[in-house]
């Protein structure tokens, strides 16, 4: 089981951070707006939006120019009071600090629901869907990225010969999460893979970047305290991944999902 708690904490204290090592997350959102149904007229084409794990409220502004009335929902009290002081919309927002496998909406009550790279933080990614297709009207829309087996690869493989312990969090792969869908009874309209990598001058920088956005929290992590000499050889076989600009990648592999409520 995933400890939402201490996942809430990672990000809470990563708020102020956030924006600056958010790289990913601002490329990801900007990809994932790209699979929003183009409307000829878009005098708020939707009239209820729901920002789902809205993070720093990166795509709030873009969400707000679309929608009659917003839903920012995160599980971090502390990332949402920092979107809250730091986007001043005009339109009509509200605040939900709330947990996507339970919604704190009402059913039928809302037109269109994004989330971006959020969902990797549920325990089953069939029950958020679940939820948000109990709270789409008919015809509504959900559009959601996720992280897919395969990422962080570098982390994992630099840490396998060092012991046996978990240091990379599981994720799903394109099959599990296609399961997920069908279990959702959701439409699938869109489903598409791509692969992002970002490169870094140290291993200290990629671990501030994760920590950074608040993604260092380890699901089901082993006990055992990691040792400096464990560290020392877990940084030297990373090392032995500089690309020729001497540069070190970091591998994410992203799922974008459009589906309806039929």
């Amino acid at each position: 089981m995933i400890d939402k708690n201490a996942v809430a904490r990672c990000f809470g204290k990563a708020a102020a951070s956030y924006d600056q090592h958010a790289l990913l997350q601002r490329l990801s959102s900007d990809k994932l707006l790209q699979y929003l149904p183009s409307v000829p007229d878009m005098m708020s084409p939707f009239v209820t939006t729901v920002d789902l794990g809205c993070g720093s409220g990166a795509l709030l502004p873009t969400l707000a120019e679309c929608s009659e009335k917003l839903i920012a929902v995160d599980l971090s009290f502390g990332m949402l009071s920092h979107a809250q002081e730091h986007h001043q919309l005009t339109t009509p927002t509200y605040w939900l600090n709330g947990d996507a496998e339970s919604l704190p909406l009402q059913s039928n009550s809302i037109d269109l629901c994004v989330s971006n790279l959020a969902l990797q933080w549920c325990d089953d990614l069939a029950t958020p869907l679940l939820e948000t297709s109990r709270c789409l009207k008919r015809g509504g829309l959900m559009l959601f990225s996720t992280l897919v087996a395969g990422s962080l690869d570098e982390l994992a493989q630099s840490w396998a010969p060092v012991n046996r312990y978990r240091h990379v969090n599981r994720f799903l792969s394109e099959g599990e999460i296609k399961a997920a869908l069908l279990k959702s009874g959701l439409s699938v309209e869109c489903f598409q893979i791509e692969i992002q990598t970002m490169h870094y001058s140290s291993v200290k920088d990629v671990m501030l970047s994760l920590k950074g956005i608040g993604a260092n929290h380890v699901h089901n992590k082993d006990a055992k305290p990691t040792t400096q000499a464990e560290l020392r050889a877990f940084k030297a076989n990373y090392e032995k991944r500089r690309d020729n600009q001497g540069l070190l990648p970091l591998s994410y592999k992203l799922a974008y999902c459009l589906l309806r409520k039929r």
